[in-house]
């Protein structure tokens, strides 16, 4: 079980999901969404997402599929990327995972 995303979190993730490139966000919060550019060592924009909704940045198995995704995009360019996982967020108020030790 994951914890949902708030937009400031999502917005944090994003930012350092393209390195070494930079990433600026930019909320939309009149539709509570974000949006995000990456850019090359010479501020260039490389790569343009206006748009992650929230039904997309609230659940990190969805979040980190369109970052994923943007990456492949990049990547498919010939902009070499630094290694990426998402980070999930474990819920405290979940079952654990590890059985009892008898």
């Amino acid at each position: 079980m994951t914890t949902p995303i708030d937009i400031d979190h999502a917005m944090n993730v994003a930012s350092q999901a393209f390195l070494p490139y930079g990433c600026v966000t930019s909320a939309n919060p009149e539709d509570d969404s974000f949006g995000f550019s990456v850019v090359d060592s010479g501020g260039e924009p490389v790569l343009d997402v206006p748009r992650v909704g929230r039904l997309q940045y609230e659940d990190p198995t969805r979040l980190s599929g369109v970052l994923t995704q943007a990456r492949q995009d990049l990547e498919k360019k010939g902009f070499e990327l630094q290694e990426w996982t998402m980070p999930f967020i474990v819920d405290p108020q979940g079952i654990p995972e590890t059985p009892p030790n008898y």
